[in-house]
């Protein structure tokens, strides 16, 4: 499976799934910003009573008292490591026989204040007879790096042309800022792990996908292609963006998509280069065609925009 059908089968979106309690969203709450403590000066006392006895760590399942040495000596070698959480977290409701819920937030660190990137941070909590506990630590940077398969979660690339960083989406009701349900509105943040590049807002979007397209033109800039998910219809708006000015910018107009007739098209078939025009893509774009009453593609070829 590939290009734009694969999506949904991986991608999270930021939807309700069965549901929690205030109190368990409260305790959740109270049981990251603990994490959170520990991460900084990790104390064996503490962490029974954040983790279960037996944590998948960043891929690997251990034992508590592992994950209470792993962290414990990694803050020893670098003790001026710092982190914190960036955003509000997006908490869903997993269906499991035990409640369970996965956890996605940002989280800022870095082994010196000056070397501080964002990260895309994950947990699966689970609520077991003591409470609530971490079952399984990651973020989505790391399993992007473990797994052979493409990863359209998160994308790394010189999206300013000079140095790598990694984009991701994360979704929320722009009127709670907590998980979106299809009775309200859900909008997307595009992160990047720089933190002096502020996240740039996708309306009508629960999730998607991100995808990183090189060599479109002589700038050095790769580009990040954005497929955004919404509830129903296989109609979808795509973006392109780089990063100019220490800002995200769109490399050009948003275009639309469907997946009825692109179900397996890649970014390289959307977007591409167009030879003949230095500084100017070639658009795959869907559109209905009233005479023909179906959908075709149209390819028009799109100057990528430069800020001066």
């Amino acid at each position: 499976m590939r290009g734009a059908a694969a999506l949904m089968f991986f991608l999270p979106l930021a939807c309700a799934g069965a549901a929690l309690t205030p109190q368990d969203e409260q305790e959740i709450g109270k049981l990251i910003a603990q994490w959170n403590v520990f991460k900084n000066r990790p104390q064996a006392a503490s962490a029974a009573a954040l983790y279960a006895g037996q944590i998948t760590f960043y891929g690997k399942t251990l034992p508590l008292s592992a994950v209470v040495e792993q962290n414990a000596a990694f803050v020893q070698k670098h003790p001026h490591y710092t982190q914190k959480i960036v955003n509000r977290l997006t908490i869903d409701a997993l269906d499991e026989a035990q409640p369970a819920a996965q956890v996605t937030f940002v989280k800022a660190a870095g082994l010196e204040a000056s070397s501080e990137r964002y990260y895309p941070a994950t947990l699966l909590v689970a609520k077991q007879a003591e409470g609530w506990r971490i079952r399984e630590e990651s973020d989505w940077i790391t399993e992007s790096n473990q797994q052979k398969e493409k990863d359209y979660r998160v994308a790394g690339g010189r999206f300013n042309g000079v140095t790598k960083s990694y984009a991701w989406l994360s979704a929320s009701d722009p009127k709670t800022g907590g998980v979106c349900d299809e009775s309200g509105d859900c909008e997307c943040d595009v992160w990047n792990s720089d933190p002096a590049i502020a996240p740039a807002k996708l309306p009508s979007c629960i999730g998607g996908g991100v995808e990183t397209l090189a060599g479109l033109d002589e700038s050095g800039r790769d580009r990040l292609l954005i497929y955004p998910q919404w509830w129903t219809s296989a109609w979808s708006v795509a973006y392109l963006y780089d990063i100019q000015q220490k800002q995200w910018v769109k490399a050009i107009p948003s275009f639309s998509m469907n997946t009825n007739v692109q179900e397996n098209v890649q970014g390289k078939e959307l977007v591409a280069r167009d030879a003949r025009h230095p500084g100017q893509v070639i658009v795959a774009q869907a559109k209905w065609d009233e005479e023909k009453e179906d959908i075709v593609i149209e390819k028009a070829s799109v100057p990528l925009n430069v800020l001066n």
